[in-house]
């Protein structure tokens, strides 16, 4: 069998999927080649690529749209559905996706409130004591998103001391989620949530309702002393209000390991302001991409099989 990683990126989910389909054949190419090297394989993953319709028909022999991973935002679905092509992504709570996010959260929020910046500037300048931080006990932390991510966010804050307001698709849902939230909404609260919290936290897919969720009108009602982590999709955010939100310091930094265009340019202007960031890098842990290649693995084998698959769409 034929797999078609369509970015040159992420190259330890390659090795990993390597581990588990030693017999088969593992490519991949740089996203403008896709369209050369898709129509000779039998599964495509996309990664951060998009598939759209256009180059989805050109896919001749493909049987298979897997992700490596959740996301499904670049893929279009329903032209793979009409030409006959399964596809499927592995969701969070079944890899260990959702925990490495997590704890990758809990290191951003850590980093923005005690200052990493001026600590290494104190570093520099051999001065001891400074900057003072803030803790993350006591504060209030808005996570829109209760899905696996954001309950695995919930659990580790709320075990830190903080006090956790959510914003849900379904909020009447409530099975699975961890207890002692404080505030459970819709999507229609999030005004409600904005001006309470200290850390406004985004674990939502991106879909046409999330995208642009985080616009000006949104930042504005935030306190002048919270901080943004988003880690889902760089597109939940609009890039021009977020801009303006830092340099006028109607919020006090960022945490973004998601970008509207991946990777970034380092030269980025809203890397002039306080944001600590990380190269999409939340979920690359040991752990979950060993559990990911394996599941994405078990899929294969079964279309090989003529099983059916696990986690279509």
């Amino acid at each position: 069998m034929k797999i078609l990683f369509c970015d040159t990126t992420f190259e330890h989910a390659r090795k990993a999927l390597k581990r588990y389909l030693a017999d088969d054949e593992i490519l991949y190419c740089p996203k403008e080649d896709i369209e050369k090297n898709i129509a000779n394989v039998d599964v495509a993953i996309p990664l951060m690529a998009r598939l759209d319709g256009d180059l989805i028909e050109k896919a001749s022999k493909l049987r298979l749209i897997q992700q490596f991973g959740v996301g499904l935002e670049g893929v279009d679905v329903e032209a793979a559905k009409r030409k006959g092509i399964l596809v499927a992504n592995v969701p969070a709570k079944e890899t260990g996706n959702a925990i490495s996010v997590a704890e990758w959260v809990v290191f951003l929020m850590l980093a923005l409130a005690r200052n990493y910046w001026e600590q290494l500037e104190s570093l520099r300048n051999r001065k001891l004591g400074v900057p003072v931080g803030k803790t993350l006990f006591g504060k209030k932390v808005g996570i829109v998103g209760m899905g696996s991510l954001g309950c695995e966010i919930a659990n580790r804050l709320r075990a830190m001391g903080m006090e956790i307001w959510g914003i849900k698709k379904n909020p009447d849902e409530r099975q699975g989620l961890p207890d002692g939230i404080k505030f459970l909404g819709g999507p229609a609260d999030l005004k409600v949530l904005l001006p309470v919290v200290d850390f406004l936290i985004l674990a939502v897919p991106l879909t046409a309702e999330t995208r642009g969720l985080i616009g000006k009108s949104e930042l504005k009602a935030m306190k002048s002393s919270a901080f943004l982590i988003n880690v889902s999709r760089g597109s939940v955010v609009n890039y021009d209000a977020l801009l303006w939100a830092l340099a006028e310091k109607e919020i006090a930094g960022a945490g973004l390991d998601v970008f509207w265009e991946e990777p970034i340019d380092p030269n980025d202007p809203i890397f002039q302001y306080n944001v600590v960031a990380s190269p999409h890098v939340a979920a690359m842990t040991d752990y979950s991409l060993d559990n990911i290649a394996q599941a994405v693995a078990n899929n294969l084998k079964r279309l090989k099989r003529g099983l059916p698959l696990k986690y279509l769409a």
